[in-house]
């Protein structure tokens, strides 16, 4: 039995959760940080960038599945402009809406960034991203809420065995978990996390 709920369990891991690579200051623009809140019927984007280029490019990119992306404003900024953090406004959707941010140079080469979730009317929550893929001691597991909540984490080997399990409170907006798996074994696992719906998410992670 066991065996077949780990398989469901794979089965069942999203593939649109997007993961953000972990850069060195040495890349000449990257995505400090991105947040997003709403209010007033609207859905407010929050960054920082760490940029050591003359100008930066931007791409702000909403999609309502999380797979198809359209780009909903561009601009550039010099690098003066870039010590500075962003914002950007935008509609709330009646359903849940996905916001990535893409930042690159003038020779169009870009890097892009973790997927946030607005939620708009919907009350649920998503695993945006969990940073690195391939852990070795500990992990940042980023989560969007609509609603202040608690979460029931649990990390599952491949026999289907909760190896270790914790609570969590999630904010309204983001909510960031750090995840420490020093003590398991090598090998591949499943992250569980289900709120007080009992509503769940399931992402793939590979110790290392």
């Amino acid at each position: 039995m066991k065996y077949i709920l780990a398989f469901f369990l794979i089965l069942t891991v999203s593939n649109k959760v997007n993961s953000q690579s972990i850069l060195n200051d040495s890349v000449p623009v990257r995505v400090s940080y991105l947040n997003a809140t709403q209010n007033n019927n609207k859905t407010r984007l929050n960054w920082k960038v760490v940029c050591y280029l003359t100008y930066a490019n931007f791409e702000i990119q909403r999609s309502i599945n999380g797979f198809d992306y359209t780009t909903i404003n561009s601009f550039t900024a010099d690098r003066i402009r870039c010590l500075s953090p962003f914002d950007f406004d935008d509609a709330i959707f009646s359903a849940r809406t996905y916001y990535r941010l893409k930042v690159g140079d003038k020779d169009g080469n870009f890097s892009t960034s973790k997927v946030l979730v607005a939620f708009g009317k919907e009350k649920s929550f998503e695993i945006n991203s969990i940073t690195p893929s391939l852990i070795t001691n500990g992990a940042l597991l980023s989560i969007s809420s609509a609603e202040n909540d608690k979460a029931d984490i649990s990390i599952i080997n491949m026999q289907g065995n909760v190896v270790k399990r914790l609570q969590m409170n999630l904010n309204r907006g983001i909510t960031d978990i750090k995840l420490d798996v020093s003590g398991l074994s090598k090998g591949m696992y499943l992250i569980r996390l289900t709120n007080s719906m009992y509503e769940f998410k399931v992402i793939k992670i590979v110790k290392m």
